[in-house]
């Protein structure tokens, strides 16, 4: 077995094989469309052209030259987060699934990342959840899928925070208005 990551394959002279990988995982994991919607788009334009920037990677596992697992990653300074985690049906419970999160692991730097996954995967996941300690901190309702609900451990997906924002935009308002009281008074006098 041998454990890479996409970034390894950034360099023009292995444009080649860099496709390929990222054609061979999409694959591999196409049938995810089916409980995320847009899971191609978000595939391609965020996690494939994210692993460009420091902020995303795509760890995976080979066996004979075929890909048996893959974890997408997402890294930055509120978040830390296992986007895709995904094992071959025919290596599963052959501790791949562990090698994966060690690995990903170590590039998020916590042992506790954010993951999201529905209901029905709770199964596959709950050695895994013991094992770290990871605590489910949100159940949310037809998150991607009207079907099935979300579960969330280690935390929420990030949302801006629009408090500042608006602060900012009440200070400018209120310069804005104090600067035309003082033109007024001005031109009264």
């Amino acid at each position: 077995m041998i454990i890479d990551n996409i970034k390894n394959y950034l360099q023009d002279d292995k444009t080649n094989e860099f496709t390929s990988i990222i054609n061979e995982i999409y694959l591999m994991t196409e049938h995810l469309n089916l409980t995320y919607p847009n899971y191609k788009e978000w595939f391609f334009d965020k996690q494939v052209k994210g692993c460009y920037t420091p902020n995303r990677n795509i760890i995976f596992i080979k066996n004979n030259n075929h890909i048996i697992g893959v974890s997408c990653l997402k890294k930055e300074e509120n978040e830390r987060k296992i986007c895709t985690l995904f094992v071959d049906n025919n290596y599963r419970m052959k501790n791949i699934g562990n090698i994966l999160l060690e690995k990903s692991f170590e590039f998020l730097e916590t042992t506790k990342p954010l993951i999201t996954f529905t209901e029905d995967k709770l199964p596959m996941f709950l050695k895994i959840i013991e094992k770290y300690d990871w605590q489910l901190t949100n159940i949310v309702e037809s998150k991607y899928n009207n079907e099935l609900k979300e579960l969330y451990f280690n935390g929420q997906l990030t949302k801006k925070n629009y408090k500042q924002e608006l602060i900012d935009i009440l200070k400018q308002l209120r310069e804005d208005y104090n600067k035309n009281l003082e033109y007024k008074d001005k031109k009264i006098k």
